[in-house]
């Protein structure tokens, strides 16, 4: 079987793969790669990646996936399948909208409405399956309003904090 899968920066991998019951030999960007499937649970896979142990906790919203390795979480969509935040970034624009990435808990909300904030700076921390994720600001502007406080429980794309940018989005 052959895919493409994009990650959110729109690095693209291109997967050819035959499975023999919980074995898969893949092929990642030529790349060839031995996968035996050691266990599955709910949001939750154990691997043997080349003879080596992983766990991969997934989450899946129907046009993405979020896989969460060794405290990385990694985003991605089939390719050729847009969102509507992806096209709004692709045509120069920047969303004001601050979303959870996956279910989770509100850990730390490092802004107050009014605040300014940069390019990259951390709004919100968000654990989720077990790790601490940092939810930043694509630009410069101030926080409009903040729909969260910590120790809230979040859901999939469940609105954090809104932001106005400094500069005019057109």
């Amino acid at each position: 079987m052959k895919t493409t899968l994009q990650t959110a920066s729109g690095t693209a991998f291109a997967i050819e793969y035959t499975q023999r019951g919980n074995d898969y030999e893949t092929q990642v960007n030529g790349q060839a790669t031995r996968i035996q499937l050691l266990s599955e649970e709910e949001g939750a896979v154990t691997l043997l990646v080349n003879g080596l142990p992983l766990r991969v906790h997934v989450v899946h919203d129907g046009q993405r996936s979020l896989a969460a390795i060794n405290g990385h979480v990694y985003e991605f969509s089939r390719a050729g399948e847009k969102k509507g935040a992806s096209r709004q970034r692709e045509a120069g624009r920047l969303s004001p909208e601050i979303r959870s990435p996956m279910p989770g808990k509100i850990l730390d909300v490092r802004v107050t409405t009014g605040d300014t904030v940069t390019a990259g700076q951390v709004l919100v921390l968000l654990e989720a399956m077990k790790m601490e994720n940092a939810l930043t600001a694509e630009g410069a502007g101030h926080v409009k309003k903040i729909h969260v406080a910590t120790g809230d429980l979040v859901e999939l794309g469940q609105l954090l904090v809104e932001l106005e940018f400094a500069t005019a989005q057109d």
